[in-house]
């Protein structure tokens, strides 16, 4: 781990001979392409990356709901390059989403970006006051401005944000865990999306670093519903709750550590990367529609080559026909389903393997809302899942706990009302 104190600069030794401090300020300026610097930029090229997928759970229609003047080449954002930033290899940035008009978040991160060499950038105008479908695509249109210009490593870039800027960074990064390694949410989360073969690349490749304060309004949320959640499916996730802080952003220390702790997994991701190439990004490129659609078909081919991931390349399919429906792929898509599941020994495989999946991803959800006390949904979840898979065993459990909860509802105030009661006797 990253210790704050070991990334202070030492102050110049004033007794260093002037000809080898000369010597030293060529050497560093010949071996630097770029100087280390913080600037405002203005985004270039409306970006390539698919965020109309990452603007959906905002709207089914992202396109539109665009301002008809929306104009990428207009958005400017907060740059920092770190000091001898070159391409010879591939840089980590750090993405952070404020909930105000501008930039945020550089103050916390400056230390270990020096010290270690991160790109950051923040963007202007995507605050809360912006609707979240907008406020996608002036995040991954200067991401990926970043991603044009410099040499940046998909294994090592973390998108985090504020509060509402938080529970924007897990609506972006949830979507796409090709793009983001690392969702650093600071009190405030979104939750996980539900299309199996996302969850399934973020259990293989994605960290979340939750953040919250002692005192912080959403503390709740974060360190009851979500972080229990990811961990029971699996995501790679811890949380930190900062002694005295309420909601706010924790200073370079507590950042440092987090990014620290992010950086560890950054071997498990380049062996996912290597394993699984289809389904990764290189530095220089940005998919979408009928090219991103091929090569998750090909990923999807590759996966059922392997018996115990059957189900996972199946997941690959109906996420490829239900995402791009009238693609070439969906097509291949939908014929390998079928020729495939009529083999009895594939599609019972297929289905023990679906069920195991569901019932570790359904039972998670439904207990984090009955933690946060949202009985109905719990209840819905567990029906959905009786449903599903109404022969097998774990149907029985699901009708079970969906009555339990139903008795309990019925005996029990609303969560609102037993929040505001709990507001009430601790004032």
């Amino acid at each position: 781990m990253i210790s704050v104190a070991g990334m202070r600069r030492r102050p110049e030794n004033a007794e260093m001979p002037v000809r080898l401090l000369a010597a030293v300020a060529i050497w560093h300026a010949l071996t630097s392409s770029v100087c280390a610097q913080t600037r405002t930029v203005t985004v270039s090229q409306p970006t390539r990356l698919d965020w109309e997928f990452a603007a959906s759970a905002f709207g089914r229609d992202p396109d539109s709901a665009l301002p008809a003047d929306y104009d990428s080449k207009r958005q400017k954002y907060q740059l920092y390059i770190p000091a001898g930033y070159d391409k010879s290899r591939a840089w980590p940035l750090i993405v952070f989403i404020s909930p105000g008009p501008g930039p945020l978040g550089w103050a916390s991160f400056q230390p270990t970006c020096e010290a270690q060499g991160l790109f950051f950038c923040s963007p202007h105008k995507a605050g809360n006051e912006t609707r979240g479908v907008l406020r996608t695509r002036i995040v991954l249109d200067m991401v990926d401005d970043v991603r044009r210009k410099f040499r940046i490593d998909p294994n090592q870039t973390f998108i985090g944000g504020f509060s509402g800027g938080g529970r924007m960074s897990c609506s972006i990064g949830f979507a796409l865990p090709d793009i983001f390694a690392g969702v650093i949410p600071v009190c405030g989360t979104n939750p996980i999306r539900t299309e199996p073969w996302l969850l399934h690349r973020l259990v293989d490749r994605t960290s979340v670093a939750f953040v919250t304060g002692e005192r912080d309004k959403n503390r709740r949320e974060t360190e009851v519903w979500m972080t229990p959640w990811l961990q029971d499916v699996d995501v790679r996730t811890r949380l930190w709750v900062v002694p005295g802080m309420g909601h706010d952003i924790p200073g370079p220390e507590v950042m440092n550590e987090v990014l620290a702790w992010l950086q560890d997994d950054l071997q498990r991701r380049q062996d996912d990367a290597r394993l699984r190439p289809q389904l990764n990004l290189q530095f220089d490129e940005a998919l979408r529609g009928d090219s991103q659609a091929e090569r998750l078909l090909a990923a999807g081919r590759e996966e059922i080559r392997h018996q115990e991931r059957l189900w996972r390349g199946v997941a690959i399919f109906q996420g490829i026909a239900r995402r791009w429906p009238n693609s070439p792929a969906a097509g291949e898509s939908r014929t390998d389903l079928m020729t495939m599941l009529a083999n009895p020994e594939f599609a019972t495989t297929v289905a023990q393997q679906r069920l195991e999946d569901h019932s570790k991803s359904f039972k998670a959800q439904a207990r984090g809302f009955e933690r946060m006390g949202n009985y109905p949904k719990a209840i819905e979840v567990w029906e959905t899942l009786a449903r599903n898979h109404s022969d097998a065993p774990v149907a029985d459990e699901a009708r079970a706990e969906a009555r339990r909860l139903k008795e309990l509802k019925a005996t029990s105030p609303p969560a609102s009302v037993r929040i505001e009661k709990k507001k009430r006797t601790s004032k």
